[in-house]
């Protein structure tokens, strides 16, 4: 047998296997919602899609529906493509190709049914049909193939793009347009990632949402204990405001007063818990990372876990456009939350105690003093170069004793 000809029978198997694997339960969850919604809602929708609609909406509704198909099935055809695969005789440009037929073939199901669509709404004007289907195929491999090329240039990536979003046109000339542009994108020559992984001094850094990640899997269910706290505040505030009658300037300085208190007491608790859960260890310090990317991630971190609070606007009777005066107050204290980490950790008080005591002094400046919101705002870069300077001059090495009692340690020997 041929090579070729096994590569081909190969990946119409995967492609098969795929759609059987796949697929083929979301077709029956497709026909039982068909069912469920009514025929006549379900042909209103492909009108929309293939007649009613113009070619940016058509275009833009059909090139995400076939990238979220080519999204679940493309990661699986393309699983094994950087091993066993690249000792096949065959080139990069062959290998895509059959990749992008796998691809089309196990969307195969999916494909059938939107075809049926067009074949319902379209008609019985067989050249309208025969674009809609033809364009069908069209896209779903240029969706393939735009998920194949994984983190390539966006210039690389602009002619696979262009056909997923010419292929619903329902026109010749579109049609033909976006052929043209798969033609070209398959013809391009196919990334090497093995080689450029090779060529490179070092590897690429984490992606931000893995820091992120870090860090909220080390709150875990603390994260929720970090608006008690505010909501406490923001209750004893409400009920002032109901109880009492105070002016407009009173008003807007005690909400000023409970939404600032709020911010420090949820951000000192979530960066108090961090400290604890989350120091700052020598692996993250070995990494080819800023001091400012450190402090700026965690500031980033610590200001959207505190951000609900700001919606405490609503339940104080405020206006949203207040939000804004906020700001300030928010970036100052997520990143004196950061810098704390680093340095109060090991203090008496802690991280919690040294934002509570700095909080409850300002937000009684702003309290009096409203502008003062725009002054903590203002100073909030000042707070970011000490917060830096202070992870800077961090010993990786320190030892942090962790004070724990003997009695709860089976390797303690006093305890036994």
């Amino acid at each position: 047998m041929r090579t070729e000809a096994a590569f081909f029978r190969f990946h119409l198997r995967v492609g098969a296997r795929l759609a059987l694997r796949i697929l083929a339960p979301v077709l029956a969850v497709i026909l039982f919602l068909f069912y469920v919604l009514r025929p006549e809602f379900v042909l209103a929708l492909a009108r929309a899609l293939y007649l009613e609609g113009s070619l940016v909406e058509s275009g833009l509704a059909g090139t995400l529906l076939l990238l979220a198909m080519a999204r679940a099935v493309v990661p699986r055809v393309a699983a094994g493509h950087a091993g066993w695969a690249r000792s096949l005789p065959a080139n990069g440009r062959a290998l895509r190709a059959l990749e992008v037929l796998s691809s089309v073939i196990a969307e195969a199901p999916l494909l059938m049914v939107l075809g049926a669509l067009a074949w319902a709404v379209a008609g019985p004007n067989p050249a309208r049909v025969a674009a809609h289907l033809g364009g069908l195929l069209v896209g779903a491999a240029a969706a393939g193939l735009l998920y194949l090329q994984g983190r390539a240039s966006l210039k690389s990536k602009l002619l696979p793009a262009a056909a997923c979003f010419l292929s619903f046109s329902g026109q010749a000339i579109p049609l033909m347009a976006a052929a043209g542009s798969l033609i070209l994108a398959m013809a391009a020559p196919a990334m090497d990632s093995i080689g450029r992984k090779r060529g490179r001094s070092r590897r690429s850094l984490p992606a931000a949402r893995f820091f992120f990640g870090v860090s909220l899997r080390a709150l875990g269910g603390r994260a929720v204990l970090a608006y008690v706290p505010p909501a406490l505040i923001l209750a004893a505030c409400r009920l002032s405001l109901v109880n009492n009658e105070f002016t407009g300037p009173a008003a807007l300085g005690l909400t000023l007063f409970g939404l600032t208190l709020g911010l420090a007491t949820s951000i000192g608790a979530t960066a108090h818990a961090l400290a604890a859960r989350r120091p700052a260890w020598p692996w993250l310090r070995s990494l080819p990372r800023s001091a400012a990317a450190r402090i700026g991630s965690d500031a980033l971190f610590l200001g959207l876990i505190a951000l609900p609070v700001v919606f405490g606007l609503a339940l104080l009777g405020r206006q949203a456009g207040e939000a804004v005066s906020l700001v300030g107050p928010l970036a100052w204290f997520a990143f004196r939350g950061a810098g704390a980490m680093r340095v109060d950790a090991d203090k008496p008080f802690g991280v919690l105690g040294r934002l509570v005591i700095e909080g409850t002094i300002l937000s009684m400046i702003v309290a009096v003093v409203p502008w003062g919101a725009w002054l903590l705002g203002a100073a909030a870069p000042a707070a970011f170069f000490w917060s830096r300077n202070a992870e800077r001059h961090l010993k990786p090495t320190l030892w942090a004793e962790r004070h724990h009692l003997s009695a709860g340690d089976p390797l303690s020997w006093s305890a036994s």
